[in-house]
């Protein structure tokens, strides 16, 4: 996408904008009928089922899950219930996925009670259909009740009130983020506690020269930071803790190799010295582990103080692939 191109998209999402929050459309009804999905308990080893143990990490449990539903799949960022119950997802080609689990109550997700897609809307409410414009790639439920959706081809971040309505406005930010790569933009969006906000790029060049781009919001400013992108992985998203700890979901994937998935941690305090970011290693697994493409990262803070890592995949709406939803314990 060319520079003129990209800052005529931005003034046509202005004038939908402004037709969404004054025009006629009223939020029209955002219910969507139940769909039917099959899920099946997943194993960190599926040829030891006795293995709970990853890097850092203790694995409490996942599914694999499946449907007929047109359209299911594509998952790439998510938003886990406060209290567990369930979760929203966002696809990359145009919907939301709402997940109401079966559990215990103080434990991981047994199966799906109930699930339901949504449209994802535009700032006049009409759903988003075109490739280029629904590319969703994380999602973020914030702390004033909005939520937030990065997108990519057509680069933006939308704010929506409510999964299924209107897009609401779009977050302004640094004109770099218009220019990346068509399919390596923003994977991964970190709402910290005192409200900034850390925007991980796929494929953008950091200006350093040394690693991808992140972009860190802070003190009323942009500032640019760096990821170090090494071993072929790439940042497919990321979650700020309660301490302001963000964690960071990476991929890797060849043909020969296969998928592989990586967590890291970046401690509070690095987010101030600026530059090429180090994060520590939380767990890297790949096959014959369960994994696939690993694309959505929530983390969830329990009321005994332990805090779980919900990691869901993408699975390209290709039949050669799943669904995953694992569950890890972050080990003091």
């Amino acid at each position: 996408m060319t520079v003129a191109s990209q800052a005529k998209h931005l003034i046509s999402f202005a004038l939908l904008v402004l037709a969404g929050l004054f025009g006629p459309w009223d939020g029209g009804d955002v219910r969507a009928d139940p769909i039917v999905l099959r899920s099946a308990v997943l194993e960190l080893d599926p040829g030891d089922p006795g293995q709970l143990r990853l890097g850092r990490l203790d694995y409490l449990g996942g599914l694999i899950i499946a449907s007929e539903q047109a359209g299911f799949g594509g998952y790439s960022g998510i938003a886990v219930d406060a209290d567990g119950a369930g979760l929203w997802a966002i696809a990359d080609t145009g919907h939301w996925l709402r997940l109401d689990f079966q559990r215990d109550p103080a434990g991981p997700p047994a199966g799906i009670a109930a699930a339901q897609m949504l449209p994802l809307r535009d700032a006049s409410g009409e759903a988003i259909t075109r490739k280029v414009l629904s590319d969703a790639e994380s999602l973020r439920h914030l702390a004033d009740g909005r939520w937030l959706v990065s997108f990519e081809r057509a680069h933006r971040l939308w704010f929506y009130d409510a999964p299924g309505g209107v897009a609401t406005g779009a977050l302004t930010v640094p004109p770099a983020v218009t220019q990346q790569p068509g399919n390596g933009g923003i994977e991964g969006v970190a709402a910290l506690p005192d409200g900034d906000l850390l925007l991980f790029s796929e494929d953008m060049p950091a200006v350093s020269g040394e690693g991808s781009a992140v972009w860190l919001w802070r003190t009323g400013a942009w500032r640019d930071l760096a990821w170090p992108a090494r071993d072929d992985f790439k940042p497919t998203d990321a979650v700020a803790l309660d301490n302001g700890d963000v964690i960071v979901l990476e991929r890797y994937f060849t043909p020969l190799v296969g998928p592989k998935a990586r967590l890291q941690r970046i401690p509070a305090a690095a987010l101030n010295t600026g530059g090429l970011l180090q994060p520590e290693l939380l767990a890297e697994w790949a096959r014959p582990l369960s994994v696939d493409n690993m694309e959505a990262l929530d983390a969830r803070r329990l009321p005994d103080g332990s805090l779980w890592l919900y990691v869901m995949s993408d699975d390209n709406q290709n039949p050669l692939q799943r669904t995953l939803l694992m569950v890890f314990r972050l080990a003091p």
